[in-house]
């Protein structure tokens, strides 16, 4: 018996692909676990034809179909972007290397011509039913981030609504979804605009469409979309506010605006105890001071509190 698990083991060996690596080629260096994948990055500035290089070393191509082509910019350090007006970058879904499983980070800059409408970032569908699985998108300006596995069991929805992507403006819109946690999160430029908590493993069935644009020739992205990226792990939030500053296409920070209270003085001239209420801005929830953190079990942060409270 032992000699045969051998022989299947070596027959596995032989047929795994080629140039297909277990893990980012320089995981070490970037000091992340084996597990934890750069899976798939088009760049766009590597093709071939109508085909999009994927960079993340797992060969996991986009292909340009229906019209989308390549642009140059001149703004930013990331130069060329796709322009996919009513066209698509699919993928081979059915030889996807690397397919999320228990966590995802899906990334990427648009630059819509109007928002009005849904544009779809990414998207894919399998083979037991038709509906969509993975809807990464832009409705009317709100951002949507959603997932239903095989059996249609919806495992996380999570949108960041509101006018958060504007038209010809680039916007760097990153989801995240941990199992382990059941956190599904969306990103706008570097922020968290929203959280929400699901439950269970993400589908890896895409046999039947996998790529940015065109869903269902019905939510087409009316704009650009450059340094597409698929994590097999959740980024945390310092790792997604550098992921939106790489192509150096987010304005300068605005001057810091004056303060409606602070935690560490008394709110009056009197003998008052400070309040305890954090200071929130329009651009995040962040604490001005931190509390001792308690011997508690899946402690929220007081963002991650903030935005479960709330309504969105």
């Amino acid at each position: 018996m032992k000699g045969l698990i051998y022989v299947l083991g070596l027959c596995l060996t032989a047929q795994a692909l080629p140039g297909v690596p277990t893990a980012v080629a320089d995981a070490s260096d970037k000091g992340l676990p084996p597990d934890k994948r750069l899976v798939c990055k088009l760049d766009f500035t590597s093709t071939k034809g109508t085909v999009v290089e994927d960079s993340s070393g797992y060969a996991n191509n986009g292909y340009l179909v229906g019209g989308s082509i390549l642009v140059h910019f001149n703004e930013g350090k990331c130069g060329n972007a796709a322009y996919t007006y009513c066209g698509d970058i699919l993928f081979h879904g059915d030889t996807f290397q690397g397919k999320p499983y228990v966590a995802a980070t899906i990334a990427a800059w648009v630059k819509l011509k109007e928002v009005e409408g849904s544009h779809s970032i990414f998207d894919t569908i399998g083979i037991s039913h038709q509906c969509g699985q993975f809807h990464f998108e832009v409705n009317n300006g709100a951002v949507r981030w959603f997932h239903r596995n095989e059996t249609q069991q919806t495992i996380f929805s999570c949108n960041a609504e509101g006018e958060q992507v504007k038209a010809d403006k680039w916007t760097h819109i990153a989801g995240t979804y941990d199992s382990a946690t059941g956190k599904a999160k969306v990103y706008i430029n570097g922020l968290l605009r929203n959280m929400t908590t699901g439950s269970g493993l993400l589908s890896r069935d895409w046999l039947t469409r996998a790529g940015i644009g065109d869903h269902k020739a019905n939510r087409p992205l009316k704009g650009f979309v450059d340094d597409f990226r698929i994590y097999n792990y959740a980024l945390n939030k310092a790792e997604i506010f550098q992921l939106a500053q790489e192509c150096g296409l987010l304005s300068a920070a605005p001057a810091a605006k004056k303060k409606t209270f602070d935690i560490t003085e008394p709110l009056s001239d009197s003998d008052a105890a400070p309040s305890k209420a954090a200071i929130a801005s329009s651009d995040d929830f962040l604490p001005i001071k931190k509390e001792p953190r308690r011997n508690v079990q899946n402690q929220d942060t007081i963002e991650e509190a903030v935005l479960k409270r709330s309504q969105v």
